[in-house]
């Protein structure tokens, strides 16, 4: 009885034994067999990975060839990302067909030699010529008294009084000095008069007002205050009755007949600068009108942020046509043209060290090429190496068939050409 248990308890074992390794063997069959139809060639778009195909074809959102996918997926990103690691970026040749140029945008141009430009354009902005700038100081503590300049943006004139003062210490000086006049026809010293008259010169008055103190014997209640330039109030600083202490500003003077222009120029261009180069400034506040100037100032220091050096242009200011923080355009002439390849900025690929321009070697097969480029001017480039100016490059959508290339490079194990059939 104790052996039949034995025999059936190891047929029991041997049973579900046989059933286990089925199980594990039907298991892994499956998985294999998902790893292999992974790994079954599938077609994919490179611009777009998620469209795919068990057979040959176009994408059917940007009519691109389908590329053949073949190996596990991890071992295609592996290879992908190696590739890209080891491709020089914009090395592989790249053909598109007729509606994928339409689609991006691609165009080109037949590089030939042209006169290079001799004017450099930038924006500017008017400013105070920091040299014609004058405050109007009270030279004495004292009492406004009388105001003659009402408002911000009047205009006033050199010698003009703006300010009448009544001060304590002004009264008391003018009447040492008559008591000093006296004391010198009564035969004293001159020094006392020099010494009271210098003092009233300290005080602000002016050589005409101690005449005048002088001539009639009486000490003045007011003295005027004058204004030392010509030109616009730009501040206003008191008011009447206000009391003021000695060395308070009570306007801010600024003579317009000369005003700067300063206009940021790109370091690239600091060759093409100099100081007593001819200018010309215009603005769409003043149609018809370009006033010349030229540079007076460079300034020694680039920003760190927009790589751009201040050029200040001193310029003449009649009847105040340019008034201070107006935008104006500034045209500096650079010189006599001379031939050059000159192409669009559109067309340049830079990445830092090395620049590239694609170029069309047969319809719809484009190539890179590197360039060494020269001076820039508006939205063009000199391109000073690389081209021998009868080639026809992409000036609009580079950047997409360099990104392509780049793309199907990377796709396709880092071949140097990439077609379309």
């Amino acid at each position: 009885m104790t052996r039949q248990r034995v025999l059936l308890l190891a047929a029991i074992v041997i049973v579900l034994g046989t059933v286990a390794g089925g199980l594990i063997w039907k298991s892994s069959h499956t998985d294999d067999t998902g790893l292999r139809a992974a790994d079954q060639a599938v077609y994919y778009c490179p611009m777009h990975p998620t469209v795919t195909s068990d057979k040959p074809g176009n994408c059917p959102i940007c009519g691109m060839k389908l590329v053949k996918r073949t190996g596990s997926r991890q071992a295609d990103i592996a290879a992908q990302v190696s590739n890209s690691a080891r491709l020089e970026p914009g090395m592989a040749t790249v053909s598109i067909s007729p509606t994928q140029r339409v689609m991006a945008n691609v165009k080109t141009m037949r590089v030939t030699a042209s006169t290079n430009s001799s004017e450099l354009v930038t924006p500017g902005r008017v400013t105070f010529d920091e040299r014609r700038l004058a405050q109007v100081t009270a030279y004495t503590s004292g009492r406004i008294e009388q105001l003659f300049v009402n408002f911000t943006g009047d205009t006033v004139l050199r010698g003009r009084t703006v300010a009448t003062i009544y001060s304590p210490d002004l009264y008391a000086t003018q009447r040492e000095y008559l008591v000093a006049l006296g004391s010198e026809q009564g035969g004293l010293s001159a020094q006392l008069v020099e010494s009271s008259r210098r003092r009233l010169i300290l005080l602000g008055m002016t050589s005409a007002q101690i005449a005048e103190v002088g001539r009639t014997g009486k000490p003045l209640m007011t003295t005027a205050i004058t204004s030392p330039v010509s030109g616009i109030v730009t501040k206003k600083l008191v008011v009447p009755q206000q009391y003021v202490e000695a060395g308070h500003t009570l306007f801010e003077v600024a003579d317009l007949s000369t005003v700067w222009v300063e206009a940021d120029v790109y370091e690239h261009d600091l060759p093409l600068i100099a100081v007593g180069q001819r200018v010309r400034v215009s603005s769409t506040a003043l149609p018809g009108y370009d006033l010349p100037g030229s540079v007076s100032f460079i300034q020694p220091i680039v920003s760190g942020e927009s790589r751009t050096t201040r050029v200040r242009i001193e310029m003449p200011n009649r009847n105040a046509r340019l008034k201070p923080d107006m935008f104006v355009t500034v045209t500096l002439f650079t010189g006599p043209g001379r031939p050059a390849l000159m192409v669009p900025a559109t067309a340049i690929i830079d990445r830092g060290q090395q620049q590239f321009v694609w170029i069309e070697v047969s319809p719809g097969m484009f190539s890179p090429r590197q360039v060494k480029v020269g001076i820039r001017t508006g939205d063009r480039v000199e391109i000073a190496s690389g081209l021998t100016g009868e080639e026809s490059i992409v000036v609009e959508g580079a950047f997409l068939i360099d990104s392509e290339a780049q793309l199907r490079a990377a796709t396709t194990g880092g071949t140097n050409d990439s077609h379309n059939h």
